[in-house]
């Protein structure tokens, strides 16, 4: 992840972290998968949708939303089924492999791709659904409300660092409303390990350990970001490391 992001490919980060919380993932067979499901695919838009969604069947879980599986690109490939962001992976990686490029969209609550070649949005959540910039307004309205703020930069593309961010955020959002310690501390810890984390996300992982018991790891997580803070936020890391520390006694 610290690499030049254009020699990243987004769906192997993907299968990368998903090995974090599927035991016996390999990334190699994985990334055959989907060079298998691209097999045969033909390279304009058209041909790269009925691929995906009518052919493959790829769909949006809204049964089981919040299921962290959705954020396992193996269980999305092997279902069938996904969350916003999951599923434009998919779409991304087989554009990739017939030579048609698709950029990652982070629009707020939403995640969505854009063909290059076209400029059209695509809801991979909505069976491919095509979109232009006033059809995206209406699903962000739809969404937030009609009153939500709208602004044209919610439709800028984001690289794999910012896809793999925010496929951890859902990650340790959904470990944290299932009370799962273990995968909130994985996610988390991830998360702490991109070379732009910064130190609030690094931060979090210290509270995770805190929240799953492991108080020793925690107090150390915060004692290293006091050592390398502005004085001003070191005592607040030193106090609440000593706080933990306490706790051990």
């Amino acid at each position: 992840m610290s690499s030049d992001e254009s020699l990243i490919n987004v769906d192997e980060a993907a299968f990368v972290l998903a090995s974090h919380f599927h035991e016996g993932l390999i990334v190699e067979d994985q990334m055959t998968r989907l060079d298998q499901l691209a097999d045969g695919c033909g390279s304009s838009l058209e041909a790269v949708r009925t691929r995906i969604f009518e052919d493959l069947r790829f769909n949006g879980n809204s049964c089981g939303y919040y299921d962290q599986n959705n954020s396992c690109l193996d269980y999305v490939i092997e279902q069938r089924l996904g969350i916003p962001i999951t599923l434009s992976i998919v779409v991304m990686a087989i554009g990739r492999r017939v030579g048609r490029t698709f950029h990652g969209i982070g629009m707020p609550g939403h995640f969505l791709t854009q063909d290059a070649g076209s400029a059209t949005y695509i809801d991979a959540f909505d069976r491919g659904a095509q979109l232009d910039e006033l059809g995206c307004q209406q699903l962000f309205k739809q969404l937030h409300g009609p009153d939500a703020p709208w602004h044209q930069s919610m439709l800028e593309p984001i690289g794999p660092r910012g896809i793999v961010r925010r496929m951890l955020n859902n990650l340790a959002q959904v470990a944290i409303l299932e009370h799962d310690h273990h995968s909130r501390v994985i996610a988390t810890r991830l998360r702490s390990l991109l070379p732009d984390a910064s130190i609030w996300e690094r931060a979090e992982l210290a509270r995770a350990y805190g929240a799953s018991g492991d108080f020793e790891r925690a107090s150390c997580v915060l004692e290293a970001l006091a050592a390398e803070a502005p004085e001003d936020e070191a005592d607040g890391f030193r106090f609440a490391a000593a706080g933990l520390r306490a706790r051990l006694n």
